[in-house]
């Protein structure tokens, strides 16, 4: 029984030996392989600062002023927050337009009790550089409970190439509010 006893300990020991060996050899060499792979992904300097031809190119959106106060009542108080534009372009880099994207946060006035106010962002029309008006793309409805505060998914307009945005006009119940919109 002494032997058996002795024989597996032995066993097991050699076993732990060989395994803890194996790994820390294993563990040194691919340690050494990520720093090779590392040092070879490098690029040099050069290639680092220059931008791929492809990039698409991106705008800051600005808004002056980014609120206003709208309804008969002035119940209802909207802030414009930016989100992205860029620029559309095909696969030979000339330009299809741009694609703006941008959120209202909306603002009940009402007290406790009163009605709830429901933004349709369909009504609002964004004014480009050349006087024209277009409608959104994608954008939607959505509705503020009273003394609360919500926001609309993102709404998107696609401007024609050449134009810029000039204004923003946001309308609710029969008001009519002008917002400042400048790309750089």
């Amino acid at each position: 029984m002494k032997k058996i006893t002795l024989m597996a300990v032995l066993a097991v020991a050699t076993v732990v030996y060989s395994c803890k060996s194996k790994s820390d050899k294993d563990a040194a060499d691919s340690t050494a392989a990520v720093e090779s792979a590392e040092a070879s992904t490098e690029d040099p300097p050069s290639v680092k600062e220059e931008q791929p031809a492809n990039e698409t190119k991106t705008y800051t959106i600005s808004f002056s002023p980014d609120t206003a106060i709208l309804g008969k009542s002035k119940e209802a108080f909207l802030k414009v927050i930016p989100v992205s534009a860029t620029d559309l372009s095909d696969p030979d880099g000339k330009s299809q337009g741009i694609e703006f994207k941008f959120k209202i946060s909306g603002t009940n006035k009402e007290k406790i009790g009163g009605n709830s106010i429901g933004i349709a962002t369909n009504n609002f029309r964004l004014v480009l550089d050349n006087n024209t008006s277009i409608n959104e793309s994608n954008g939607g409805y959505f509705s503020v409970q009273p003394e609360s505060t919500a926001e609309s998914d993102e709404i998107t307009y696609r401007i024609p190439a050449g134009a810029k945005p000039k204004a923003l006009n946001l309308f609710f119940d029969e008001t009519r509010a002008s917002v400042g919109v400048t790309l750089k």
